[in-house]
Order: C-alpha cells, then structure tokens, then sequence
C-alpha cells in the first residue's frame, strides 16, 4: 500500500520533522512526503527537503517540487492545469496530489504546515480507509457537527469551518447504527487551535483539549447527513482523487467548496466518510484574522445555494471522474447566483477531471 503526504507551504516546512519521527516510532516504510512550493516560498528547500530523505528511514523520500518541478511535471500531459492554477495560491496544493496519484500511491493525505501529529500513529490512524465496520450517523435536519465530539477549555460549543450559519444551534434528532461500510476519505480532527471560521475566532478563542470518543475512534456520516471537509489532515483513497479537486479565486472555502463537491459523489456513488482519529495539533501560523472574515464572505453566502443546487441534481455517472465533470455541467446549468465565482469553480473542475478521463 503506497502512501504519500502532500503538502503546500510558503515557509520551511520543519513540521516535516515531526511528521518523519512520527512515522519512525510506528514503523511504517516507503512514505514518501511530497511538498509543493510556490513563489513565495523561501529558497533553499530543495535541499532541505533532501537532507530529509537522506537522514531518516522509514521515509521512501521527501520530494519538493519547486515551481521549475511543477511546470516540468504538469507540461508533460496536464498543460490546461498549468495554464489555469494561479500562483501564490493554496490550490496549488491540487499538483502535489497529482503527482502522488501518478506515482501510484493507494492512500494520499494532505496537511497543513501548522498542523503537528501528537503521541499516537499518524499514519496508521488513517489507514481505516477501505471496507470496514463503523457507526453511521445520520440525523433529522440533515446536519452534523462534528465539533460536537471536541471539548473547548472553557467548554464553549463551536462549529467547523464552513458549517452554515442558518444550519447551527438548531435541535436535531441524531440517529446511530452500526454499518458496514467503505470509507473512501477520512478527516482527521485536531486539538489546540482548531478549524473554526474568523467569526467564532474573533468572538472567543477556541481551545479544544480532549477528544471526546463519543461513537469510538471513528464515526461517519451517513449519506444525505452534511458536514465541511477541510484538507488539514485529511486522507483520501486513490479513486477518489479525480473528484479532489481544490478550487482557487474563492477564499477560504477553497478545500471546503472542495469537500462538499466530494460529498455529492460519494454519496451518489455509496461510499462514505468518517472523522475521528488521528488527530493534530494545529499551532496556527499567524493569521489577520479581518482579513481572513473577508476571505469567508463570500464562502458564508453562497455555500447553502450550492448544497441545495446539489441536492436537487441527479448524477448517472459510474467513475469519480465521469461524476465529477458530469456535477460541473450540472452545476453550470443549475446556479444562478454568484456566477462569476462559480464560473471559475466550474472550469477548474473540468480541466481537473480530464485529467484522470
């Protein structure tokens, strides 16, 4: 089973460290970690990223691919890619899954450079991908938190990133059974600063000491049951990479525009989703937290237009790719609101799905 971890960063990624050490302790082989820079990302991480691959087993290699890397890798038979990814964008984390699926890995888990593995097995943590058993969760309004499951130092209830806000503090009956299931995506909680938006931020700090393991290291949510996705620490099977696409030019709500587009798949196609274990610390890199309210605007308006545009659209696809390019012509005929947004959404996904068609 190859696995690899992808990540994008503007800075020196020495997270690495404790991600490679992490992997030593639990005896796990051939990860190969996979880095994608950009234009502000500081010089010298070629080598960096080297030194790595040189100095620990366990770590098939660190590859860092460099914007020379990029050009080179994506010219060779993803050219519309190359042209339409801006630069200085998180999207451009979207080359380095590429590439980890050309490699062949089975398993591709993205993190964020502020996100650290705690004391338990990262990896094996997300190797509850496949046929398994779980509790499935499915509740009356259509909606779970998953911060439910997370307990904050002063005990203020909070909702990810992304959870609508007409959707949160309603009552709803939660329902529970035991499945088995094949779980195609897992998103990994975290601890310390969590993923939460810049309004719950700028009202109170949240700081999320204990995972609570209501339903056990694991739940899922059952098909038609919503909740964001975000891509901090966050693994995903190879077949469903052609339907991963992270969209730019949206904000804030580029992985989790990302996630509930994946969701529509997967439930169109009878996989699921969990969330539990493993999780992270995230230490957050300093943020301009006005500055990030503005960036989720526009997510916080419009993301209930493309949820309920969703439900309402029927996919006959059979494959990831073929459902994902099939929801971008769907979407095109059916949103009606903040088109010059979702026109670039639209586009990406359809340069993205040739890319596996």
């Amino acid at each position: 089973m190859g696995i690899a971890i992808t990540l994008t960063t503007i800075h020196k990624p020495t997270v690495l460290e404790d991600y490679i050490r992490n992997i030593q302790q639990y005896g796990h082989e051939d990860i190969e970690i996979v880095v994608v820079g950009d234009k502000k990302t500081p010089s010298g991480m070629s080598e960096y990223c080297q030194r790595l691959s040189f100095a620990y087993l366990g770590v098939k290699s660190v590859t860092y691919l460099g914007i020379e890397e990029q050009t080179k890798f994506l010219m060779q038979g993803y050219k519309d890619l190359f042209e339409f990814l801006p630069y200085n964008s998180f999207a451009r984390r979207n080359i380095g899954d590429l590439y980890a699926y050309d490699q062949g890995h089975d398993i591709i888990i993205r993190v964020d450079d502020d996100n650290f593995p705690m004391k338990t097995d990262f990896i094996g943590g997300h190797k509850v991908l496949g046929q398994t058993d779980m509790l499935v969760i499915d509740t009356s309004n259509g909606w779970y938190n998953i911060c439910e499951e997370l307990t904050d130092k002063s005990n203020i209830p909070f909702y990810p990133r992304g959870f609508p806000y007409d959707m949160r503090w309603q009552t709803s009956n939660v329902h529970k059974k035991w499945k088995s299931i094949n779980v195609v995506l897992n998103g990994g909680l975290w601890l310390g600063d969590p993923d939460v938006d810049a309004v719950t931020r700028l009202c109170k700090p949240i700081d999320a000491v204990e995972y609570k393991r209501t339903f056990g290291a694991y739940f899922a949510l059952e098909r038609g049951t919503w909740c964001p996705i975000n891509t901090q620490n966050t693994s995903y099977s190879r077949q469903i990479i052609p339907a991963s696409y992270v969209s730019p030019n949206v904000g804030r709500y580029d992985d989790i525009w990302s996630g509930y587009l994946l969701r529509k798949i997967t439930d169109t196609l009878g996989d699921y989703v969990s969330y539990g274990e493993p999780l992270l610390n995230q230490i957050r890199n300093e943020h301009n937290l006005w500055d990030d309210l503005d960036k989720e605007i526009n997510g916080n308006l419009y993301t209930r237009h493309l949820i309920d545009t969703m439900d309402d659209i029927d996919l006959k696809g059979t494959s990831y790719a073929d459902c994902y390019y099939e929801l971008a012509e769907k979407l095109d005929q059916n949103l009606h609101r903040n088109r010059d947004v979702f026109d670039n959404v639209i586009t990406g996904m359809k340069i993205w799905a040739e890319c596996f068609r």
